[in-house]
């Protein structure tokens, strides 16, 4: 189950699909939002797809009245409990709203007895929660980031940890974050299971000395605010301002009125000419853009891991990324590549110049973040130990070990 299924940035969880079905598992895969894109590597996926969303009405009030006889207790319980599991009074309305369509989705599967797995705790692990307190299911779900860090994300964070029979984290500090927020949850059931990229499409590239013209700068990312764009075009204004020669590349974004906003103020900082906004592209082309770049760069407020990263640290380009939440166990400062404060304009710009100015150094910093990348972040082997959890906790659930 996921928020919105398939989308260009999901290319982890194809995957991790592919993984499991690999290993005997069968999946059903559910979206409560309909995709508005869909990569090449995705369309298989979107054919199998169940989308919950547009809700009929005549399903949304027959799932209601389902429950109501069948579950009334449970049901109403929910109604009561749920929006008061948060910390503002916003989020307790959006709870009301996700959980009509959570009902709805129970109602989809409550012939179904199988276990299930949300992507993201927000929406979708709302939806399985609901499904589990409804159906008898069991479920758990897979922490990424910011619905795990930020307070202002964290919709029922609590009655989702609470009931899951087990919560997979991408990085430590999400694991950490969410112990420390539910101390009396079983540290045993929250188990680190990170991301990574297939290294067979990533092959390494040793860095030749520079060549003459501007430096290639790229970052990959939407045009959500959290990206944090504002901070990078600074950054790339105070080098202008001191004769660095580059380029930027902004890869990615699906949010035109975002778009529109960064590119005027990249005219404002007298930098539009050096700037170039690419829009989204298919997954397959990302390694083009980073094998080009001199450097490959983020600037976000907030991660869980991010992908991009993996793989410019997979392919040999150098990397700065913000020293925030999970990204010190991906990036270590100073040894796989540089990290700098992502609400620091000046500090940015200064590791940018840093990391362009000694070329040596940054070829021995992409020599061992690809060694980085093939212990910690092999995608491959990393879904294959989700499979043997998956497995693991099944068959255990069901008797078996």
């Amino acid at each position: 189950m996921l928020d919105r299924f398939p989308s260009y940035t999901l290319n982890f969880i194809y995957n991790e699909i592919r993984v499991l079905e690999e290993a005997g598992f069968r999946i059903a895969l559910y979206s409560l939002l309909p995709a508005t894109t869909c990569p090449a590597e995705a369309r298989d996926y979107l054919a199998r797809t169940c989308n919950v969303r547009p809700v009929p009405w005549r399903g949304f009030l027959r799932a209601w009245f389902h429950y109501l006889r069948r579950r009334p207790r449970r049901l109403l319980g929910m109604v009561l409990r749920l929006p008061l599991d948060n910390d503002r009074p916003a989020q307790a309305l959006r709870t009301l709203a996700h959980l009509g369509v959570a009902v709805y989705f129970a109602w989809l599967i409550r012939d179904h007895g199988e276990h299930l797995h949300a992507h993201f705790a927000h929406k979708a692990a709302l939806a399985a929660h609901v499904a589990s307190r409804l159906n008898g299911n069991s479920y758990s779900f897979t922490a990424h980031g910011s619905h795990t860090v930020y307070r202002a994300k964290r919709l029922c964070l609590r009655s989702k940890v609470r009931h899951a029979a087990f919560v997979l984290a991408v990085s430590e500090f999400n694991r950490r974050t969410l112990l420390s927020l539910y101390p009396d949850y079983p540290p045993g059931r929250v188990a680190v299971s990170r991301c990574g990229v297939l290294l067979d499409q990533y092959p390494f590239t040793e860095r030749g000395p520079c060549t003459p013209g501007p430096s290639r700068l790229v970052c990959i990312a939407s045009f959500y605010p959290i990206k944090n764009h504002e901070t990078l075009l600074g950054a790339a204004s105070l080098l202008a301002s001191r004769g660095v020669d580059f380029r930027l590349d902004l890869v990615g974004g699906d949010a035109e009125d975002r778009r529109q906003r960064l590119t005027r103020l990249a005219d404002q900082l007298g930098i539009g000419e050096r700037v170039r906004f690419h829009g989204v592209v298919d997954h397959g082309e990302i390694a083009r853009y980073l094998r080009a770049a001199d450097l490959a760069v983020l600037a976000s407020l907030s991660e869980g891991i991010p992908v991009s990263l993996m793989e410019a640290m997979a392919l040999g380009t150098p990397v700065l990324g913000p020293r925030v939440t999970g990204l010190p166990e991906l990036v270590e400062d100073g040894v796989t590549g540089l990290l700098a404060d992502p609400r620091r304009t000046e500090e940015f710009a200064a590791r940018i110049a840093e990391i362009l100015a000694d070329t040596g150094r940054a070829r021995e910093m992409a020599r061992r973040a690809r060694r980085h990348i093939e212990m910690h972040y092999d995608m491959t082997a990393n879904s294959r130990a989700r499979a043997e959890l998956f497995a693991d906790f099944l068959a255990t659930r069901d008797g078996l070990a």
